[in-house]
């Protein structure tokens, strides 16, 4: 980019926020979440770019926040989806195709005995609550400090708490994610911390008899990505199946960007529900629950009541069924293309820091992975996340984007890769880069 400007996007946002709260309809793509001082407006998304209404393009490494595996626009999906919908987007009946993608699903990921259908990944974790409690027929969820399960009551609290809460208390001092919560529709959930095993070990020892659920995501992806401590999760395993409680994957994020098994195949450890949205509809709205047969079951007689005017919707389920025709071709090979691109992107940023003796660390996978400008050597909960300077990290993502590299404004989220990102998209992020920390070095930034 010659000249890098965003008048018109300013113009459009100071239109949009007398009509839209916040300019936007998710706090996601708003000042919010690091949108300063407003939003980049798109005009269109196409492969692994974005190309906004003043004309720049980006290398995209926003990815729709996770959903656009395959690609941005990605023709195979678009064109099935459009060849779908001409049957008529919804009937508020069942059809063939959803059966389908049931069957792919129940293929691919190891847990999935039976799966149903939602639209958002909020919706798809309060049934799979739902469902272990009627399951155990006991009451009390437990969530992991710093992790994000979706906007609803039950849930949004204590995703990025203040400090200072000692480990021991999490379980007492839940934070609600914004006002207009009441504390009674969070009490029955538990905070506990990240890779602490003896966590986990004194409150089941405690309250095991009252704990219906864990709801885990196994990567804490809206943390900058905390890695599970080996073994960790099937410790967690091991503790819910020896007291009845039911370990439910949120794999929202995860699912099928990890790998064709998700996070279950990759870390080894099967669940006995499963959520997944974002990667698994190309772009479009879906999302699944499901697991084990016994559990899912409790939704055929009415045990456990579901519902959904447009769930498995004809365009829903076509851009799931086109999606993971893409992924599966010869057993996931696109998923090795992604990963050595994804870490030929990491080894070359662990370069540019280590030749600049930047103190900086990645986390996560070539697929899927955050930078902290941080001076320690490992992010193992929330607390360590936090040491992480979210004020270097704003600076280095807006160089950035002068410069056409379009990286999420908070450093919760992460860098996306795609099948559409080429080796020319990792050179120029890699050059760019190496300009970007020049500039801030010689500014004393850091």
């Amino acid at each position: 980019m010659e000249t890098f400007s965003t008048e018109k996007s300013k113009k459009m946002y100071e239109r949009a926020l007398k009509s839209i709260p916040g300019g936007a309809s998710s706090a996601s793509r708003t000042p919010l979440e690091g949108y300063k001082p407003y939003p980049i407006f798109i005009e269109k998304a196409e492969g692994s770019k974005l190309y906004d209404i003043d004309g720049n393009e980006y290398i995209d490494f926003l990815v729709a926040l996770g959903p656009t595996l395959v690609g941005n626009a990605n023709p195979r999906v678009i064109n099935f989806v459009s060849e779908q919908i001409k049957k008529g987007a919804t009937y508020g009946l069942p059809y063939e195709l959803q059966i389908e993608v049931a069957e792919k699903l129940i293929q691919d990921v190891p847990c999935f005995e039976k799966v149903s259908f939602m639209n958002s990944g909020t919706e798809v974790v309060q049934i799979a609550m739902r469902l272990a409690r009627a399951y155990t027929k006991k009451d009390i969820i437990l969530k992991f400090e710093g992790a994000y399960h979706g906007w609803m009551d039950s849930v949004a609290h204590t995703v990025h708490p203040s400090l200072g809460v000692d480990a021991k208390e999490k379980i007492k001092e839940k934070m609600p994610i914004g006002t207009g919560i009441p504390e009674n529709a969070y009490i029955d959930t538990m905070v506990i911390q990240w890779n602490d095993v003896r966590g986990i070990e004194e409150v089941i020892e405690r309250l095991g008899d009252k704990i219906a659920g864990i709801l885990v995501d196994p990567c804490m992806c809206n943390s900058g990505i905390i890695l599970p401590d080996e073994g960790y999760l099937k410790k967690i395993r091991e503790l819910t199946a020896k007291n009845n409680i039911v370990l439910i994957f949120d794999e929202v994020i995860t699912g099928f960007r990890l790998s064709l098994q998700s996070a279950q195949g990759k870390f080894g450890v099967t669940p006995d529900l499963t959520t997944l949205a974002k990667a698994v509809g190309g772009g479009f709205p879906v999302a699944v629950y499901g697991g084990k047969t016994e559990i899912m079951d409790l939704l055929a007689d009415g045990t456990v009541f579901r519902a959904g005017t447009v769930n498995a919707n004809r365009a829903a389920m076509g851009a799931a069924y086109a999606t993971l025709e893409i992924l599966e071709e010869d057993n996931g090979k696109v998923y090795d293309d992604i990963y050595r691109k994804g870490e030929k992107l990491m080894r070359g940023m662990e370069e540019i820091f280590k030749r600049n003796r930047i103190q900086a660390i990645l986390t996560g996978f070539g697929i899927m992975f955050q930078i902290h400008f941080t001076q320690l050597a490992r992010i193992r909960n929330y607390s360590d996340f936090c040491q992480s300077k979210e004020d270097i990290f704003m600076d280095f993502r807006n160089r950035m984007l002068t410069r056409g590299i379009f990286i999420r404004p908070s450093h919760f989220g992460e860098l996306y890769m795609s099948a559409a990102h080429t080796d020319e998209d990792i050179d120029k992020t890699l050059e760019a880069m190496d300009d970007v920390i020049k500039e801030m070095k010689k500014e004393n930034v850091f």
